[in-house]
């Protein structure tokens, strides 16, 4: 069991749906996660609650920095009894969260003080069950890098409506820090997969029980740096991590998928993929025109993965750490 400690501040009723901020914290910044906290006092909307999970029991989290920064809404403050990582920090606040909508929160970015406001405006429509927006990447020291996050990502592709699981599946476009969800969809999204990070496995579910809407306007400022827990082909180095974190990993996640999606809508792209990565194995272990030809067959799910591969085995290695290199500064 976790030691919970809760401080209740002044609290402004309204009437409007509760919003619970979630922030997981792991040995913060202290300047980036005050800066953080007073965009998040600073909110214009405001029936919210802030519950914050320290996942680093060696290490906690100064409590001054709620008392201090946090004075307009309640926060609860979780000391984990051992770090277990973000998915798991995010699940156990989902599971308390008091709110109707959950927001979740980074500890070292910045949002835009009517961020919440406008996301909540888009819940009108009541087949929408998570809105997203862009965000606007920011650097150590708080410099704009660029204005939204398809300059530094360029295979995010932002959409909105209705079916959108199967794009979800393959190329995640809902960034934790920039989406709000309903209460019943994030907790029906529990357990959380662990093949995935929290954000594109609560968007899968929310697309196959409703509608997604994106805000083409940048609500968050986002840091980047060297800690950052996501990337560009993050832990692939040569062509035995790209083995491991692009084939093998990948074929764990969709075997996962399989026994946790039984959707008619996503079915049959879970099962291509399946046959789709498991070529993708054998021709990496023994090339092949059979396999080959499988991977064109599905060409489709990952273009720039198939024409790597395609040649993989035939590469030096040194040609492969290039190619690498290029592909996390967004060239390829």
């Amino acid at each position: 069991m976790e030691n919970i400690r809760i401080i209740m501040t002044r609290c402004i009723e309204v009437d409007k749906p509760l919003v619970s901020i979630l922030l997981a914290v792991y040995k913060p910044n202290a300047k980036w996660l005050i800066k953080q906290l007073i965009s998040l006092n600073e909110q214009t909307y405001k029936n919210i609650e802030l519950l914050v999970y320290d996942d680093c029991p060696e290490v906690p989290v100064n409590e001054e920095y709620f008392k201090k920064y946090i004075t307009k809404f309640r926060y609860t403050l979780i000391r984990g009894e051992k770090n277990q990582g973000s998915n798991r920090a995010f699940e156990e606040l989902t599971k308390i969260a008091n709110g109707d909508f959950l927001s979740y929160c980074d500890q070292d970015d910045i949002w835009e003080v009517n961020k919440i406001a406008i996301m909540m405006g888009k819940f009108i429509d009541e087949d929408v069950t998570l809105v997203c927006s862009d965000l606007l990447i920011i650097d150590e020291s708080d410099k704009r890098i660029a204005d939204s996050i398809t300059e530094v990502k360029k295979r995010i592709v932002y959409k909105s409506g209705d079916n959108l699981a199967k794009e979800l599946l393959m190329t995640n476009f809902v960034t934790g820090c920039a989406m709000i969800v309903s209460k019943d969809i994030a907790r029906k999204a529990i357990p959380f997969e662990k093949t995935l990070i929290h954000d594109q496995w609560i968007a899968i579910i929310a697309a196959l029980n409703g509608k997604i809407e994106f805000i083409n306007k940048p609500l968050v400022r986002y840091r980047q740096h060297s800690y950052n827990q996501t990337g560009i082909l993050k832990d692939v180095f040569d062509k035995k991590t790209y083995y491991i974190k692009r084939i093998e990993d990948f074929i764990c996640r969709y075997k996962s998928l399989e026994e946790r999606l039984s959707h008619d809508d996503i079915k049959e792209q879970i099962d291509d993929c399946l046959m789709w990565l498991n070529a993708r194995k054998k021709y990496f272990l023994k090339p092949n025109i059979k396999d080959l030809k499988i991977m064109i067959q599905y060409r489709s799910f990952h273009k720039v993965s198939i024409l790597i591969e395609s040649i993989l085995p035939f590469i030096p290695e040194s040609t492969f750490k290039f190619i690498i290199r290029l592909a996390k500064k967004g060239i390829l």
